[in-house]
């Protein structure tokens, strides 16, 4: 009879340990939940943030962003002859600008950009005029980006 009850007494206390075991400390899981949600909005942050970051390089292998806007204000007056209205106007305008807010010789740029754009128009297998339809295409994508509102967009 004594071994029963001592055996019972092992079993009991087994399953006491057992128990503990199972239950977290009260400030363990508090710790735990406020790190998840420390994550998760880490996460969230840096999800939201990422919607507003700069384009990772720019069009055409252009090494600035002056550039980059000079060799597109080249791709708008080489697929405009000049100047005209409506959406090539708009994108004219707006390259003008970007390229004008950047401080640095302007001339000096735009000079680059237009190089640029003569160094890829040579030698393509597709003609200058549907290269600068697809660069053109390229360009509004990218001002879009930076923030541009195009009404031939709406």
């Amino acid at each position: 009879m004594a071994d029963r009850s001592i055996t019972a007494q092992r079993a009991r206390a087994r399953a006491r340990a057992r128990k503990r075991q199972q239950r977290t400390h009260p400030a363990l899981t508090a710790l735990y939940s406020i790190f998840v949600i420390g994550f998760a909005g880490a996460l969230f942050y840096l999800a939201w943030k990422s919607q507003f970051a700069a384009p990772p390089s720019y069009l055409f292998d252009t090494p600035t962003q002056p550039i980059e806007a000079a060799y597109c204000l080249a791709v708008v007056r080489g697929l405009s002859g000049g100047g005209s209205g409506g959406y090539v106007g708009e994108a004219q305008d707006f390259w003008l600008e970007r390229l004008l807010e950047f401080s640095g010789d302007v001339a000096g740029n735009i000079a680059k950009g237009e190089d640029a754009l003569g160094r890829h128009l040579v030698g393509r297998p597709v003609p200058d005029r549907q290269w600068l339809v697809d660069a053109m295409d390229k360009c509004s994508n990218r001002a879009v980006n930076y923030g541009a509102h195009f009404d031939a967009f709406d």
